[in-house]
């Protein structure tokens, strides 16, 4: 097998802070991932309150005309690759005024990322393109506390697969679904049965939320109940995926004051440690019950610190708020929720909580 690592598009400036930005896949070998880089700077006047890069994101997709191959926000693609690939994609955060920050959000196709039999090929579209959406001031305005106008970048990376691959399909995952979060019922979601399912992926974030607050309970059912492949309290949901999904780590650069609020984007459970970014600094965190963190942060004289630097590393199995459930052996397509035959196949989840934002979405396999 001959694998190669192309550069399609290396640090493109956007000028402007917000637009939806489609390049062409101007390949002819298969694809067995794409990663879209993006880079952009923090304001002078710091600290950046305006998130990470992946929440400026709208969306990344794989398109060939109306076709939708492949459709995630900056979230959803990283926390898939997490589950995927057992280890988070590139990133390095710094929120303090002038940094650069950036962040790799890859769109894969295949089980692992020399898998010759599921990769994207590019011979069987007409117009395949990377369609990127995002707005820097999609968080906090740009500017002051915030990100720098006019600093945005983007690369586009392709890894093909020059000689050796056999494509039967490519891995397909798409948003089905964004909506807000209730208080009270059930959300029902129709889940697509034209392909196989692989994953299933369920977001619910606000900041300083608890995943297992805004949905209580996760149901899926085939055919009114005829089957239940699972129906579990959202805290023995999260307890089984410790089985099903190793640690993912994250490590991000932080600027707070005493006793601030951080958010350290590993959902629920999440295990977090922090390191003083300064010599007269010593940093202690409270429990990360939620998906933010206290920190304290005082001088060796005990005075409390005002704009310290810090360094919070993370492990965490619940990237980004989301659930997720894998069908089989992830290695082996035959194990996967093979759908035909379905009437219907429902995603029920109870709510128990307002002000979140919840997303639906389905990892199938696509066969050529």
């Amino acid at each position: 097998m001959k694998v190669r690592d192309v550069v399609l598009q290396d640090e493109l400036a956007q000028v402007v802070d917000a637009r939806t930005w489609t390049f062409p896949i101007n390949l002819v070998d298969p694809v067995t991932e794409i990663k879209v880089w993006m880079y952009a700077q923090n304001h002078a006047t710091g600290p950046n309150a305006a998130g990470p890069i992946p929440y400026v994101i709208d969306e990344v997709a794989v398109i060939d005309g109306s076709e939708v191959i492949a459709s995630l926000n900056g979230p959803e693609a990283v926390a898939l690759y997490a589950f995927d690939h057992a280890r988070m994609p590139m990133h390095w955060e710094d929120q303090a005024g002038g940094a650069e920050q950036f962040w790799c959000v890859p769109i894969t196709f295949g089980r692992h990322l020399w898998d010759p039999s599921y990769v994207f090929d590019p011979r069987r579209f007409r117009n395949p393109q990377i369609r990127i959406s995002f707005n820097l001031a999609a968080v906090a305005p740009v500017g002051a506390n915030g990100y720098a106008s006019g600093s945005a970048r983007i690369s586009v990376w392709a890894k093909v697969i020059e000689d050796g691959a056999t494509p039967r399909g490519y891995l397909m995952a798409k948003e089905l679904k964004e909506f807000a979060s209730l208080a009270a019922g059930q959300d029902v979601t129709y889940l697509p049965t034209d392909y196989n399912i692989r994953k299933i992926l369920v977001r619910a974030y606000k900041a300083g939320g608890r995943m297992d607050q805004a949905i209580t309970r996760l149901k899926l059912s085939q055919d009114e109940d005829r089957w239940i492949p699972w129906d579990l309290e959202a805290s023995d949901f999260l307890y089984l995926m410790r089985d099903w999904f190793s640690e993912v780590g994250l490590d991000l650069g932080k600027v707070a004051s005493d006793a601030a609020t951080l958010e350290h984007y590993g959902g629920a459970r999440a295990y977090v440690g922090a390191v003083a970014g300064q010599t007269d600094e010593i940093v202690g965190l409270g429990p990360a019950l939620t998906n933010t963190v206290t920190a304290y942060l005082i001088t060796h004289a005990g005075a409390a610190v005002t704009a310290g630097k810090l360094r919070l590393n993370v492990r965490t199995r619940t990237p980004f708020d989301c659930y997720c459930y894998p069908f089989g052996d992830q290695d082996d397509p035959a194990s996967w929720l093979d759908v035909s035959g379905m009437g219907n196949l429902r995603l029920l989840l109870t709510q128990g909580a307002t002000g979140y934002t919840e997303q639906i979405v389905v990892q199938q396999v696509h066969p050529y």
